[in-house]
């Protein structure tokens, strides 16, 4: 089978693993969540649920490898490297989802609320930009927060604005969570604008 997604991205900072059954252990993923200070929190604006046991962990690590398999999408484990606080530790999950017909990207993060505001969030989304344009060739990579959420639309202002990107504006009643609907604040980089912002990037 021709493997599209490596197994592990790196970065300064941080080491992405592929969540996959043959790889992952879903209850390292059940207890890293579960042991989350302010689960409330994290989840409060994202458009997936907290693990609530550890079989849901469970379905969560198959159904990524399973978007693997397909090409649609792959999830990575985000774990802290180096010198960095708590290094080993999981911190979060982060998933490229690609639309081969649009040649197209897009991008998802749960992070632990210990390690927010760390700029970890942009370390993770140049290493999902790099897989997506260098390695998948694809022509677009599209990332969005609800309305809202604050301190996702700062942390996404200020690494599409470093690959060259832009604000494309506010989409009403694009999702629902919990069964209200949410506006999105949508964000979207070129290939062309990447490759610009980056060429004189070792």
């Amino acid at each position: 089978m021709t493997v599209l997604f490596p197994d592990r991205l790196e970065t300064d900072r941080l080491r992405l693993d592929v969540v996959d059954p043959a790889s992952t252990d879903a209850s390292e993923h059940y207890e890293a969540f579960a042991d989350d200070p302010d689960p409330e929190t994290v989840y409060e604006y994202v458009l997936v649920s907290e693990p609530t046991t550890p079989d849901e962990s469970r379905v969560f690590v198959e159904n990524a490898g399973s978007n693997r398999d397909d090409a649609d999408a792959v999830t990575y484990a985000i774990y802290l490297t180096g010198d960095e606080p708590m290094a080993g530790t999981l911190a979060g999950t982060a998933t490229l989802f690609v639309e081969w017909d649009r040649e197209a990207a897009s991008s998802a993060i749960v992070l632990r609320k210990p390690f927010w505001g760390r700029g970890y969030s942009g370390e993770r989304a140049g290493a999902l930009l790099g897989l997506a344009f260098d390695r998948l060739d694809l022509a677009h990579f599209g990332v969005s927060c609800v309305a809202g959420n604050d301190r996702s639309k700062r942390a996404i202002e200020k690494y599409v604005g470093a690959h060259g990107g832009r604000y494309d504006g506010r989409l009403r009643h694009a999702h629902a969570i919990d069964g209200e609907p949410v506006d999105l604040h949508w964000f979207s980089i070129s290939r062309s604008e990447y490759l610009a912002a980056t060429a004189d990037v070792d």
